[in-house]
């Protein structure tokens, strides 16, 4: 059995009835000097979910599962694709893996559901953004949150630089300007006008084939808030024949050459983090509103039930809260965990589940920037 690498939320195997469940958690190292260690600690996680298979499956069931997790140890090909770790979701039937951009904790977990929360807490975006670091000969993408940062690889066959974007329609003036001292360097032009002219056509076409792709293949696609991060004279040309609507009105105006990622990062959240804590206080009055109409509730008892026959719109779900029991389906019964189970059972998961299926939202956020102290702040459609 191959797995799969999931791009998209939520995948198939999340509405799979095939018991038991596998879910996994496993924080791993951007550096690849840690890849041992990382496998180390994916294997004590593997040992784990075996002893749990034994007590709540058959020995054919937890063979099948445990040889599938098995085989991911030594695929080369996963490893290098690792940036803070990995959400494993298993069962007999497939396994599917999403690729973690933020850190998280070590869980090892089998239950009648997958646990989501971490995962959606991970792809939400309340604080993720990209950068589009650009000069007159070349651009780069990075993408970040109030935690991790990196440059976005992009595929081969993807322009990337000037002569890659206006191909045979690269004048020869643009070549012989004579810059000296790197893609940052402003034009030298001698005093040659029209050489001047022409090399400004180039880079305005330049820019608007940048702006369109990047538009089309990665804003359109990842719906995160674009920083420009280019000097002065960029920003005014770029700006003025932008048509990507996620393009935000700050920018970093200064040179992308010999920047430090630290300090790149830094200078991004200085933008992005403003947005971020309004996205939460705009949810949270939200919630304040609608809780002063009737229509929105703190409790599991009666959010359960409202979530079952589709009321909820959006719900705020406490990270890292857990509220021990099983959420009935078709009643919407809140139903108390027995401790001496072997499968962990948390009715936020199951909330999470029937809210997705049923169109709703879910934003699963700190603990400090939740309105409630329930774990649960749900927003009702009627």
């Amino acid at each position: 059995m191959t797995y799969i690498i999931a791009k998209d939320f939520p995948h198939d195997i999340l509405s799979d009835d095939r018991n038991p469940k596998v879910t996994l958690y496993v924080p791993t190292s951007r550096d690849i000097n840690h890849n041992d260690e990382d496998k180390i600690r994916f294997g004590n996680l593997l040992r784990t979910i075996e002893k749990k298979l034994d007590k709540v499956t058959d020995q054919d069931t937890k063979k099948t599962i445990a040889a599938n997790l098995n085989t991911l140890k030594d695929d080369r090909s996963l490893w290098n694709q690792r940036l803070e770790g990995f959400c494993i979701f298993a069962n007999a039937k497939q396994t599917v893996i999403y690729v973690l951009q933020n850190p998280t904790r070590e869980m090892a977990i089998i239950g009648q559901r997958f646990h989501q929360k971490p995962l959606i807490k991970d792809l939400q975006g309340l604080d993720e953004y990209q950068v589009l670091a650009l000069d007159r000969q070349s651009y780069a993408l990075y993408e970040g949150n109030r935690t991790g940062f990196r440059q976005i690889q992009l595929n081969e066959d993807e322009p990337k630089t000037i002569q890659d974007f206006l191909g045979e329609e690269f004048t020869e003036s643009y070549l012989a300007q004579g810059s000296y001292g790197g893609a940052s360097s402003r034009a030298m032009f001698h005093g040659h006008k029209s050489r001047k002219d022409e090399v400004d056509k180039d880079i305005e076409r330049y820019l608007r084939l940048v702006d369109h792709h990047v538009m089309k293949q990665h804003s359109s696609v990842s719906k995160k808030p674009l920083i420009l991060f280019a000097l002065p004279e960029y920003h005014t040309h770029f700006r003025k024949h932008s048509n990507n609507p996620y393009l935000v009105d700050e920018g970093i105006k200064q040179s992308p050459r010999d920047i430090k990622l630290d300090a790149l990062k830094k200078l991004a959240w200085n933008i992005i983090e403003p947005r971020y804590e309004a996205r939460i206080d705009k949810l949270k009055e939200t919630y304040q509103q609608a809780l002063q109409k009737g229509s929105a509730d703190n409790k599991i008892h009666t959010v359960a039930k409202a979530a079952v026959t589709g009321r909820v719109d959006t719900v705020l779900i406490e990270a890292f809260r857990e509220i021990p029991g099983r959420i009935d389906t078709d009643s919407g019964r809140f139903i108390e965990r027995n401790n001496a189970l072997e499968n962990f059972e948390d009715a936020l998961d199951d909330l999470t589940d029937i809210v997705i299926s049923n169109g709703g939202k879910v934003h699963v956020i700190p603990e400090e920037k939740m309105p409630t102290d329930t774990g649960i702040a749900a927003i009702y459609r009627y």
